[in-house]
């Protein structure tokens, strides 16, 4: 459904996810703080949305500070992967030489948090503070908010993050507890209450504050609710509708019929996450999307590997290649049918 006044800032190509912005809080307030830098890095996302020249260094990196989470959600796979739920941190030696790297390249934009719950890192703050000096137009951190108490809000309100993206899912407790179990709805939403309480006392604007929902079975029939009661407090808001990833709780999707989604030429798919973005779990393992699908694609490592290294690497140009020939390795296939298109 349409979120109401808020303008579409961006629709992937299959309608996977939408994500909308309101009254020009993204776009125009980063425009205003990092001018022409940040207009350029908007063009080149753009270009590489189109799938063309992917350039030296991805725009984005998308950073597990560490492993783990504390809940057991019905759409994710950890619950199903006792190694993975168990938290251990990136090593700060590796974050730093990553920021190092992001400051000599310039990198446009980070994410701390992939396949995990970033705040149970109790660094999560002082790394988007490592990120901030090194340069970084948009560090975002995606978290449940389960931890988001006090405290850590005043911790990322020092930070420098310029997006606090927190997914929600649900507009009651009962709704969200049959979802993202072991969590608490009245936690998070009163910290999201008191992140905002705080950030406007403080006569803030960053970080800019982003509000997810899932589209599930279980919570059918409450976007309505979600944005009534977000859709005017949030800066941001993302629409989504699941994939589906082996081990997770969701019933698998039927293979879609009928022609896929086009991509920028005809034969090409869809997705331009190997253009755009590059992931690291808490080992510095390289994914080349952002998607559980990835993990283990590359076989290289930012450990061993400096990131232009990988960027550059034989594997992704052959995976780039793949995809513009429509012929998608078997990760990227499953992927695509288990809802990314």
């Amino acid at each position: 459904m349409s979120p109401g006044p808020l303008a579409l800032v961006h629709g992937s190509p299959g309608g996977q996810a939408s994500l909308f912005e309101n009254r020009g809080r993204y776009h125009d307030l980063l425009a205003g703080r990092f001018g022409r830098r940040f207009l350029d890095y908007r063009a080149a996302w753009d270009r590489a949305s189109l799938r063309q020249d992917p350039g030296p260094f991805p725009l984005s990196l998308d950073l597990a500070i560490n492993s783990g989470c504390q809940l057991s959600c019905l759409m994710c796979p950890l619950p199903s992967r006792p190694a993975a739920r168990r938290y251990e941190p990136m090593d700060e030696g590796l974050f730093l030489g990553l920021m190092a790297q992001a400051r000599e390249r310039a990198l446009p934009a980070l994410t701390l948090g992939l396949a995990s719950e970033p705040l149970l890192n109790p660094a999560a703050a002082r790394y988007a503070s490592l990120a901030d000096r090194a340069g970084i137009m948009d560090i975002r951190l995606g978290t449940n908010g389960q931890a988001l108490d006090g405290p850590a809000i005043d911790q990322i309100l020092d930070s420098g993050l310029t997006r606090l993206e927190i997914s929600l899912d649900a507009a009651d407790g009962a709704t969200y507890q049959g979802i993202r179990q072991g969590g608490s709805f009245s936690r998070v939403t009163g910290a999201i209450d008191l992140f905002l309480e705080r950030r406007a006392a403080r006569g803030l604007t960053w970080p800019l504050l982003r509000l997810s929902f899932l589209e599930l079975p279980g919570n059918r029939g409450q976007l309505p609710l979600f944005l009534a009661r977000w859709g005017q407090a949030a800066d941001m808001v993302a629409i989504q509708r699941p994939i589906w990833f082996p081990g997770s709780r969701l019933e698998k999707p039927s293979p879609p019929t009928g022609p896929p989604p086009a991509g920028p030429n005809p034969g090409q798919a869809v997705c331009p996450q190997p253009w755009q973005r590059l992931g690291l779990d808490h080992l510095g393992l390289a994914w080349p999307c952002c998607s559980w699908y990835g993990q283990g694609l590359l076989g290289l490592s930012a450990a061993s590997l400096d990131v232009a290294s990988i960027w550059g690497s034989d594997g992704l140009s052959v995976l780039r290649a793949a995809h513009l020939g429509g012929r998608l390795p078997g990760p990227c296939r499953e992927c695509a049918l288990s809802g990314a298109l």
